[in-house]
């Protein structure tokens, strides 16, 4: 099967551009702190979380054809990762007091990106409700991805055995 993560090249480029900028901005604004300073638990934490949402990102955007749905997703996802990112930026740069436009690089996407993700989520819900009714007489109330042959749509033995018992 053909990848699907080809058809995303500009959601990637975006969020690429918006990371590095968010980078260029903390390092032109102020100063790496000493590696004495680091808090590694609010780097394990930030980082880690802003990496799992890029993993989630890659997941989506490879799995999913575009569309308002894998948008909705993937904008959400991708203010998600911006958000855990700046906060992360925190943690290996020390900014001047008098800057606030860091508090509101940090804060402001992630609402937004959960009020797009919980949007695409939603979308994706009712999408997943129609492709259920079509499947519905296929599948007969049971469905396991793992069971299904890569080469061809039909399920393996074990597959029609348990659809031969129920």
């Amino acid at each position: 099967m053909p990848t699907l993560f080809g058809l995303h090249r500009l959601k990637l480029a975006a969020l690429l551009l918006a990371a590095n900028a968010a980078l260029l901005l903390h390092l032109g604004a102020g100063d790496l702190k000493p590696m004495g300073d680091w808090v590694w638990l609010d780097i394990l934490g930030e980082g880690g979380s802003a990496l799992l949402c890029l993993v989630w990102l890659g997941l989506v955007l490879k799995s999913r054809p575009a569309g308002r749905v894998t948008n909705f997703l993937a904008l959400g996802l991708g203010l998600v990762f911006l958000s855990w990112w700046v906060d992360a930026l925190d943690e290996f740069i020390l900014l001047p007091d008098s800057i606030s436009w860091d508090h509101w690089l940090e804060s402001a996407p992630m609402p937004l990106g959960l009020v797009l993700l919980t949007l695409g989520i939603y979308h994706w819900h009712r999408e997943q409700l129609a492709i259920s009714a079509q499947m519905e007489k296929r599948e007969r109330l049971f469905r396991e991805h793992r069971m299904f042959d890569k080469l061809t749509p039909l399920g393996d033995a074990d597959y029609l055995r348990l659809q031969l018992e129920h």
